[in-house]
């Protein structure tokens, strides 16, 4: 999928979210997501007066998809404005509408990002050695 722009993008958080919640009542719901090279990785909580939901529930390819795709155009469209790489993001959503998202210019301390392969044959060719 491609993402159109930011606002779009923080519409696709948020659907992603809000089909996370299901039927839960909600006071807030979090997003925190991981954004490496090409992958990103992330998880959901449901924040409510009554409990915290801190469970993997199952959604359909199509939204983690989508969602993926709208952490990696905020990845390059902040790079884009600014010059500096996210390497995360939280978005939090509340029942009005209303949203916060903040970004983690951190890169993980044992993070090495590379777009090179390196082939088994080339590997190999080293032991020989």
């Amino acid at each position: 999928m491609i993402v159109p722009n930011e606002d779009e993008a923080y519409h696709i958080l948020a659907k992603a979210l809000l089909e996370h919640a299901g039927d839960d009542i909600w006071d807030k719901l979090v997003l925190n997501t991981e954004i490496f090279n090409k992958m990103s990785r992330s998880e959901k909580i449901i924040y409510s007066s009554e409990k915290v939901v801190e469970e993997y529930r199952e959604l359909s390819n199509d939204i983690l998809l989508s969602e993926h795709d709208a952490a990696m155009y905020l990845k390059e469209h902040i790079y884009n404005l600014t010059g500096d790489r996210i390497w995360g993001l939280t978005f939090t959503l509340y029942p009005d509408g209303k949203f916060e998202i903040e970004y983690d210019y951190d890169k993980p301390e044992d993070y090495e990002e590379t777009d090179e392969l390196i082939t088994g044959e080339e590997i190999n060719k080293n032991f020989l050695k």
